[in-house]
């Protein structure tokens, strides 16, 4: 048949019914496609100056958050805060270099010294993945004290724990770099660090306290790692692309919430270390003082994007306290939660390095840099999963891919492009929680600090200051009935100390009172909760090996290895010898677990002792404990 005859013949009924059927699956397709269309737009509506709407990308249901914020703290493993937390991934001890297994003991309000966190002492550690070598940072161990090997307990951080019941505990949130805060912070706006793995340091080697980032002396460096492993040098002050340029290119407002230039903490104010940020515009009008954050919020001003770190006394950086951190970190969560801004707000709060802290769990190795150890992170939001540990492994560059994906945004570089953006910590599918606000908790009397920075452990740096200390003069009648003579600046003052006197040793934790002694160096607080804080005493254990038995004295003499105000390389093998006080009440183990006598405690036996140790004194006192132990070679 001629095609122009078969173009004009009419269709069958049969080929009528056909077109008709396809034709309806397309229009039910295109509607399909339609209502997906419209419901994602619907779903996410623009944050407050975003200028636009942008919709929420593969994080189906984020488009119920306007606001994202950050809040960073500082060098604290996810084990020193979170391992005894119920349901996490955390552990109670913490295998050492001798190959033992040491009990994570109470760690002190204020840690003194501050443990090594560099990217050496964090290889070292990590130890390919046996995460058995914390007790060899400079500044770990401390007269027999292994401060690397502490936690705290619920009563020690209630509101964080009562944040991680109520909403939501990353225990697998990972430091992106192997090292210390620099690089890490940089990760955090960036998803890079300029190939660096170290802290500024001025020409020589040498922290001694200045700016960071593009304000950084002439002569200052990091030290850099390039993809092919070759270690070199930079100057800390770089020009790529952050996610405030990404936000900016959509019109999207972002804050950072820092201390100020010659303030303590300044050297936290990332975007210094950013070109064209520190001498932009932006600088003045998005860079901020971090005390401001609470009165914007107040008044109504929150951006959709929020970073938010402290000066360093309230940052927990040691030797800087942990409750009075965590009294500033409730005060800016409540600011929030009484806002208008609740209903549609995400808080991560996270802090920025392991600080030398003990983790067990082996970090992935994902590039050249890192990943580093856990560090602890907890969402708090109306969206969070509620009551929920989220096992999901995240780092830092998380947090942007959350942002980019909200947002509509595209990633900065490989890492955040790869990296899953915090789903599993949240359901958007459930009624919005309503908000927890939390009491500010008693804290230690708290000593003042001067934190540069320096992450190698040495004592002379990241210090701590006393300011009206007293020594005890003299001490009547019996506990907890006590009277004290103080002496201050030539002055005596009487000090009766009863049941309802809170007793402290150094580090913020609960002294017996018959622990206080003559001659010790105490804090005194009149006002309530009275309190007597002495810092020559703290309740510990310690590790050593016995040089020396004295029975009709009730004393052994002991070898520790302490940290001293030198290098890492000058501080191997540096040793203190201590009393230890041997009592009718001490309980004595031997190695096969078994109680013995003080008479089988012999020369060149490895022990941990439980007592109240006196730094003034080199003693021992109200030993509760001496347990025997065997070390391999690498203990010695």
């Amino acid at each position: 048949m001629p095609t122009s005859l078969m173009l004009r013949r009419r269709p069958t009924s049969r080929e009528t019914l056909r077109l008709l059927a396809f034709a309806g699956i397309v229009l039910a397709l295109l509607a399909i496609l339609l209502s997906s269309y419209v419901s994602s737009i619907t779903a996410s509506p623009s944050p407050k100056g975003a200028g636009g709407s942008h919709r929420a990308g593969a994080l189906a249901g984020s488009g119920r958050i306007d606001h994202i914020i950050f809040i960073v703290k500082e060098n604290h493993s996810f084990d020193n805060y979170f391992g005894a937390f119920p349901g996490a991934d955390g552990v109670r001890a913490g295998q050492t270099s001798t190959g033992e297994f040491l009990p994570l003991s109470e760690a002190p309000d204020q840690v003194v010294p501050d443990i090594e966190h560099s990217a050496a002492a964090a290889y070292v550690a990590y130890d390919g993945g046996r995460m058995d070598r914390f007790d060899r940072g400079n500044g770990a161990v401390t007269l027999g004290v292994d401060n690397a090997y502490t936690q705290m307990m619920e009563r020690d951080i209630p509101n964080y724990w009562a944040y991680a019941r109520h909403y939501t505990l990353d225990d697998h949130f990972f430091s992106t770099v192997m090292g210390p805060t620099f690089p890490n912070h940089l990760m955090m706006i960036a998803a890079q660090a300029g190939n660096s793995d170290s802290n500024p340091a001025n020409a020589g080697g040498l922290h001694k306290g200045g700016p960071w980032g593009c304000d950084s002396a002439p002569g200052a460096y990091v030290t850099t790692v390039s993809a092919h492993g070759v270690p070199g040098t930079a100057f800390p002050c770089f020009d790529f692309a952050t996610l405030a340029d990404r936000l900016n290119s959509h019109h999207i407002d972002w804050r950072y919430y820092a201390p100020q230039l010659g303030q303590p903490g300044y050297i936290w104010s990332t975007f210094d270390a950013i070109r064209h940020v520190r001498y932009g515009s932006q600088w003045n009008t998005n860079v901020l003082p971090w005390r401001q954050f609470e009165s914007d919020v107040a008044h109504g001003r929150l951006a959709a994007v929020t970073w938010l770190v402290t000066d360093t006394s309230h940052s927990e950086h040691p030797p800087a306290s942990t409750c009075l951190g965590e009294n500033t970190t409730v005060s800016e969560v409540n600011a929030v939660m009484r806002s208008r801004f609740w209903n549609s707000t995400a808080i991560v709060v996270t802090w920025d390095d392991y600080g030398g802290f003990y983790d067990h769990v082996a970090p992935p190795q994902r590039d050249r840099l890192g990943l580093g150890p856990r560090v602890p992170t907890l969402v708090i939001s109306p969206y969070a999963r509620r009551g929920a540990v989220d096992h999901t492994a995240y780092d830092f560059t998380s947090l942007l891919r959350f942002v980019e994906q909200r947002f509509g945004l595209v990633p900065l570089t490989t890492r955040d492009a790869r990296g899953p953006a915090m789903a599993g910590s949240f359901d958007f599918s459930a009624a919005p929680a309503r908000p927890l606000l939390l009491r500010p908790s008693p804290c230690p009397l708290v000593l003042g600090v001067n934190i540069n920075g320096n992450e190698t452990g040495d004592r002379r740096t990241n210090t701590v200051s006393l300011t009206g200390e007293s020594t005890i003069a003299a001490i009547t009648g019996n506990a907890p009935d006590l009277t004290l003579a103080l002496r201050l600046a030539g002055r005596r003052t009487v000090v009766r100390v009863s049941r309802s006197t809170r007793v402290l040793g150094r580090g913020g934790r609960p002294l017996s009172p018959d622990a206080l002694q003559v001659g010790d160096t105490v804090l005194y607080q009149e006002r309530a909760p009275q309190t007597v804080q002495d810092e020559s005493a703290a309740a510990v254990t310690l590790d050593g090996r016995i040089i020396g038995t004295h029975p009709l004295d009730g004393a052994i003499v002991v070898n520790v290895r302490t940290s001293s105000r030198r290098t890492r390389s000058q501080n191997v093998g540096a040793r203190a010898r201590l009393t230890v006080a041997v009592g009718g009440s001490t309980a004595i183990v031997g190695d096969n677990g078994r109680s013995i006598g003080s008479l089988d405690l012999r020369q060149g036996q490895w022990v941990y002792a439980t007592g109240v140790l006196n730094v003034r004194t080199r003693t021992v006192s109200a030993t509760t404990t001496i347990a025997i132990h065997h070390p391999d070679a690498l203990g010695g």
